[in-house]
């Protein structure tokens, strides 16, 4: 045994290193993400109301999706480097901080309160022909980012909803407006928040010395009240995240309330974020979802459009992609500003 132990051990001293350094290519990632062409997604396959069951809709409506690696591998990053499709870059800011977990996170929270505003404002805009619809909701103020420097950092979640704190002279500060003007006289005060199991906690947060800040980001939502809001409607577990679904979102929805059909026998696609006065916002990955929808010869294609001086203004963006590729951008690629905007543009075609 000893003597093959001797016979074979600088074989082994060869082989090691290029063994190691393979297992580090495959294995390690590296603080990089990776966008790739996705696919398309029909609303209706998502997001089912139990309303106009009769009515023919004989075209589609679809969110665009495209596939995001966030700290790939080495090896992973190295393959993404053989298709022009594919875009990489360093990720950046808060996003470098957080686990691949806490990024799933933020985009299926991203995701669900999207579907949110999507039902609110196709409800509110279809109610006005048709006074039986109703749309409730109310406001929930819920944890949407963390600093490394939060106290109990990880005992409050992305989508943890803020009840109060204890502010200065004991107030009890419930609007997150006012958190700063009502912690001035220390640096650590109780806050109260509830869980996605419906449980209360506190915590201590303790201002960080050198920025003055607890060191979370609060942002106010509408969540529909599904109780009182009609017709009631369902959604199906997805595993596509982020909020960039919401304009197409609230297309379909619409399309399924009103008696007309606004497809009009079209394959409509597209992407932009929803807000709740029906303005669409800036999305990311435009590149590769152009490809997408050409490669899925969509008839028609909304994109955000809300400034022609703004260098990555999502349509000016979506024009490199097209002239960078060789696509034809006439006749399909539509640029808008508004839920009205993609409405008056399906009215206009015959």
């Amino acid at each position: 045994m000893k003597e093959l132990t001797k016979h074979y051990l600088p074989f082994i001293k060869i082989l090691i290193l290029p063994y190691l350094f393979f297992m580090f290519i495959l294995f390690y990632p590296i603080a990089y993400f990776v966008d790739t062409p996705g696919g398309i997604t029909e609303v209706e396959s998502i997001i089912a109301i139990d309303y106009n069951e009769e009515k023919e809709i004989k075209g589609t409506i679809s969110s665009t999706y495209i596939v995001s690696i966030n700290r790939p591998t080495f090896f992973q990053f190295m393959l993404s480097s053989f298709s022009d499709y594919n875009y990489a870059n360093v990720i950046r800011g808060s996003y470098a901080n957080y686990t691949n977990q806490e990024i799933s996170q933020i985009s299926y929270l991203d995701k669900e309160t999207s579907v949110n505003a999507a039902i609110i404002v196709a409800y509110q805009n279809a109610k006005d022909d048709n006074p039986e619809i109703v749309i409730d909701y109310y406001e929930k103020v819920m944890v949407f980012g963390k600093a490394t420097y939060l106290s109990f950092y990880d005992d409050i979640e992305f989508g943890d909803e803020f009840l109060y704190l204890i502010g200065d002279n004991d107030a009890i500060v419930d609007d997150y407006t006012q958190i700063g003007p009502n912690t001035q006289n220390s640096s650590s005060y109780e806050f109260f928040f509830k869980n996605s199991e419906g449980e209360t906690y506190s915590r201590i947060l303790t201002k960080d010395s050198e920025t003055n800040l607890f060191g979370i980001t609060l942002k106010l939502y509408y969540l529909v009240d599904k109780d009182t809001t009609y017709p009631k409607y369902t959604e199906q577990n997805s595993n596509i995240g982020g909020p960039s679904g919401g304009l197409l979102q609230t297309l379909a929805i619409y399309n399924m309330l009103v008696e007309e059909d606004i497809t009009k026998g079209l394959k409509i696609a597209g992407t932009g974020t929803i807000n709740y006065d029906g303005s669409v916002g800036y999305i990311g990955g435009v590149e590769q979802k152009i490809i997408t929808a050409y490669l899925n010869k969509v008839d028609v294609f909304f994109i955000p459009f809300l400034s022609e001086t703004y260098t990555y203004d999502n349509y000016l963006e979506a024009l490199n992609a097209c002239e960078k590729h060789g696509i034809d951008p006439t006749g399909w690629l539509v640029p808008v500003a508004s839920f009205q905007d993609a409405l008056d543009y399906l009215a206009e075609v015959e």
